[in-house]
């Protein structure tokens, strides 16, 4: 079980080098392709390691 302070809803997720994260989430509104979800990484650089992305829900 994680520590208590990293218990509940997050929506910032911090990563260390060689870990898999896998996240659960609910979407209650559709977001086509004008306007999609994202999701990124606080570092540039990695926009090119897939650690930043646009999805959309139907």
């Amino acid at each position: 079980m994680p520590p208590e302070h990293e218990r509940g809803w997050k929506d910032v997720v911090f990563v260390r080098r060689n870990e898999t994260v896998r996240l659960a989430a609910r979407f209650d509104q559709p977001a086509g392709r004008a306007h999609p979800f994202m999701y990124h990484c606080h570092i540039l650089e990695h926009e090119d390691n897939g650690m930043m992305g646009q999805f959309t829900v139907a």
